[in-house]
């Protein structure tokens, strides 16, 4: 746990850092309604993942969603971006799963969409590892993670705008049993008179009140 918990804590680093350089969809998307990938069958002796999986899912899936929407930009320092994967990397080991695989979209302008097939898709197979070897509630929370992730890195760029990806993010919550006052804040439009500064604290305090609450015993 010591290092799951580390790692999700160097997150607030790289939120910052990406704010420094920085200065949605009507319903819930068909690939996200379509994938299988979650879905495993649960035995009657079946045990509840640990607070260390869910937090480590959660945390591989933030990492996954903040590197693709990062890496769209060239002026994010690409050192920065290599050591971010590399922190997450012995967590998917730990896991047991492969880690996440690095999205370019092929079209900018469509990228968001990509993204949405792109995690649904899971070209890694990590989501799926996770479902096998965890069960579902992990496969749900790396995915809200990769949609959480990217949202919360373009939120303050729109200040009056409700968050992007928010039928996935609702989806992905309510499939791995989060409590809505912990995930449904961040879906809310920001005060249009909020500063990128202080949009882009409020959404690293959600992610962290998230984090918290998994990382509870069970």
């Amino acid at each position: 746990m010591a290092l799951v918990w580390g790692v999700a804590a160097t997150f607030v680093g790289f939120d910052l850092a990406f704010m420094r350089v920085m200065g949605g969809f009507i319903g819930v998307s068909k690939p996200t309604v379509g994938s299988q990938t979650c879905v495993v069958e649960v035995g009657p002796d079946a045990k509840s993942p640990s607070s260390e999986v869910l937090v480590g899912a959660w945390v591989l899936g933030l990492a996954s969603g903040r590197d693709a929407l990062a890496r769209q930009y060239d002026s994010v320092d690409r050192e920065t971006l290599a050591r971010h994967i590399a922190e997450v990397a012995p967590i998917a080991e730990s896991l047991g799963v492969p880690p996440s695989a690095i999205f370019v979209p092929q079209h900018v302008a469509n990228a968001n969409l990509e993204f949405i097939a792109f995690v649904e898709g899971d070209p890694s197979g990590t989501a799926r590892r996770l479902a096998v070897r965890h069960g579902a509630q992990p496969c749900h929370l790396y995915k809200l993670g990769a949609f959480w992730g990217y949202a919360s890195l373009v939120r303050p760029s729109l200040p009056g705008t409700r968050t992007i990806f928010g039928p996935e993010i609702s989806h992905h919550a309510g499939e791995a049993s989060l409590p809505p006052g912990v995930w449904r804040p961040l879906l809310e439009a920001p005060p249009a008179d909020d500063s990128y500064q202080e949009i882009g604290q409020d959404s690293i305090m959600l992610t962290q009140r998230v984090t918290l609450h998994l990382q509870r015993p069970r």
